[in-house]
Formats: structure tokens, sequence, C-alpha cells
């Protein structure tokens, strides 16, 4: 019956380390989801200005026409 017993305590043991190392590995997955998490906001910040900034650009400068190209081409 010792030999069941200490077979037991080891088999517990592997399933407590196997246990630990899943819960790191979770916790990595959790760090790692929250730093893209992060990025995303970031990503997201750049994209709305950069939007912006088109949106801006095309209102300040418009849009040019052929004629006006076309005309700029022509000009020395």
């Amino acid at each position: 019956m010792g030999r069941e017993i200490e077979a037991t305590r080891k088999e517990i043991e592997r399933w407590r380390h196997r246990e630990r190392r899943l819960l790191d590995a979770l916790r990595d997955v959790d760090e790692e989801r929250s730093r893209l998490d992060d990025e995303l906001v970031k990503v997201e910040q750049q994209l709305a200005y950069y939007d912006s900034l088109a949106r801006d650009m095309k209102r300040v400068l418009g849009r040019p026409g052929l004629s006006s190209l076309l005309s700029s081409l022509r000009r020395p």
C-alpha cells in the first residue's frame, strides 16, 4: 500500500505542477491581451487623427479639378 500512496502523491504533484503551468500560461495570455488592447487603442487614435487630418486637408486644399490640373501643367 505504501507504493500506491507514493504513486498517488507523485500523480497529485504532477497535476499540481501542470495546474501551475496552465495558470502561468493563462496569466501570460491575459497580459498579452491587455497589451494588445492598449496597442489597438493607440492605433485607433492614430487612425482617427490621420482620417481627420486627411479631411481637413481636403477641405482646405480642395480637390483639384481636371481644368486646374491642366492649367497647372501649362504654367512655366
